[in-house]
């Protein structure tokens, strides 16, 4: 949404439209939205020239998923749907445009899709609501291929276009709104899983499917570190015993100490490290093959995460004053996340308030693991209140991190920031040189 598009005229009908002299400023993404979705809405509810009960609790549930939880935004829906009723705006065409116009195309494509589950609320799409619709998504610009996926999807007709169905969910994929705000993000996980609920079913069956995975390079990797470990004690045994005969300095036993030491511990530290919702979770569970990391479309985790090898599955909390508490397994989940609350009002309060340092989830089954790999899931970092010591906290010890971004819009000014800081910190500050340890993974 390019709020810089609002015109004056825009500005001038939505304080006709709700009876209250308001300013550019006021013109908030959520308001704008919520402007064009009160018309179209109501528009559907007159089509047919009757109203139901179904029609009315469908306009009230759709409104909600847009309000803000702090704000006026209600007050100034209400005056919405009062005026564009009384003034009959659903109707004037030309009208709509002006306050379309600066909706991006995923943006209108999702507006209409409301348009399309408020017709089937009481079970039919009458024909005058489908030729009302059709007109609107004529002027939205909206493709007639995705329309009719739309009249399918929400009448349960089967076999849909697959072409269809792939650029809709490419339209509505919630990564597409981060930019605007959470509830649009949420609403649009929402709307793909109404509209294609058997579709997403089956990619969700898919998708908790328990993995093996493999990784023989891995395997090959500790049959190396251990002929290496091999040649070392061999090396510090003969450095210890010219070392005794003085044919050597003792500094190279140290040194040859230190590197064995370094092999013996078979760590190494991954960290993921993004902003909200780009899909860091969803990376890890993939390598992983299992689903161990709390997933959602709308910001998820609230503290640093270790995953790691352990004699056997449990979870540890450790807490910022040093109390260590172990939890069930049950409760990992809910204790990683930020409430949903918070993810769409104020997440920095929640998580300035956090008494967690961080979860460690200690597992024995998996490969990586036994390996000697060890995970850092970060929050997302362009909210957090802390995110400095964060970052640094994530640094610390660790020999590779992979930055996570979406290509369904270019890299903004935070991310370019974040990836500059991280490079300065994995190569020693050296500004003209490559960090080789920093991998940026984008996310189609």
């Amino acid at each position: 949404m390019d709020i810089a598009k609002i015109s004056t005229e825009s500005v001038e009908l939505l304080s006709l439209i709700t009876g209250k002299k308001l300013t550019k400023k006021d013109i908030t993404p959520p308001v704008l939205f919520l402007a064009n979705l009160v018309i179209i809405l109501i528009g559907v509810i007159y089509a047919d020239g009757k109203v139901v009960e179904e029609e009315k609790a469908r306009l009230k549930i759709t409104i909600h998923k847009f309000i803000p939880p702090k704000g006026n935004v209600l007050e100034l829906t209400k005056l919405m749907i009062h005026g564009v009723s009384k003034q009959q705006l659903y109707k004037k065409f030309e009208t709509i445009l002006k306050l379309i116009y600066p909706l991006s195309t995923p943006e209108k494509l999702l507006l209409i899709s409301f348009g399309y589950e408020m017709s089937a609320a009481d079970g039919d799409m009458d024909v005058r609501e489908k030729k009302y619709l059709e007109i609107v998504g004529k002027k939205l610009g909206v493709r007639p291929q995705n329309l009719q996926l739309l009249e399918a999807g929400f009448i349960h007709q089967d076999n849909l276009d697959k072409k269809s169905i792939d650029e809709v969910k490419y339209l509505l994929n919630p990564a597409r709104f981060h930019q605007l705000d959470n509830i649009f993000v949420k609403a649009a996980s929402e709307m793909l899983n109404s509209l294609l609920p058997s579709h997403n079913q089956k990619q969700n069956k898919t998708n908790k499917l328990k993995q093996t995975v493999v990784y023989k390079k891995l395997k090959e990797f500790q049959k190396y570190r251990q002929e290496l470990e091999n040649i070392c004690n061999q090396t510090y045994q003969i450095f210890a015993e010219s070392s005794e005969r003085d044919l050597l300095p003792n500094t190279l036993i140290y040194e040859v100490d230190k590197i064995l030491e370094k092999i013996q511990s078979q760590k190494f530290r991954i960290a993921a490290i993004g902003e909200f919702s780009q899909g860091k979770s969803t990376l890890l569970n993939a390598l992983l093959g299992e689903k161990i990391q709390p997933v959602r479309e709308i910001p998820c985790s609230g503290t640093v995460t270790v995953l790691k090898y352990g004699d056997k599955k449990r979870v540890i909390c450790r807490y910022k004053d040093g109390k260590e508490v172990e939890i069930p397994l049950t409760e990992y989940q809910s204790k990683a996340t930020i409430s949903e609350t918070a993810a769409l009002g104020n997440m920095n309060e929640e998580l300035a308030h956090s008494e967690l340092e961080e979860i460690i989830f200690e597992h024995p089954d998996l490969e990586l693991f036994q390996s000697g790999v060890e995970i850092l899931d970060s929050p997302g970092l362009n909210e957090h209140p802390d995110r400095t010591a964060i970052t640094q906290k994530l640094l610390e010890n660790t020999d590779a991190v992979i930055f996570l971004t979406n290509a369904s819009r270019p890299l903004n000014q935070g991310e370019r920031e974040l990836i500059q800081s991280l490079k300065l910190q994995l190569n020693g500050n050296k500004i003209d040189l490559p960090a080789d340890n920093l991998f940026v993974l984008v996310n189609f």
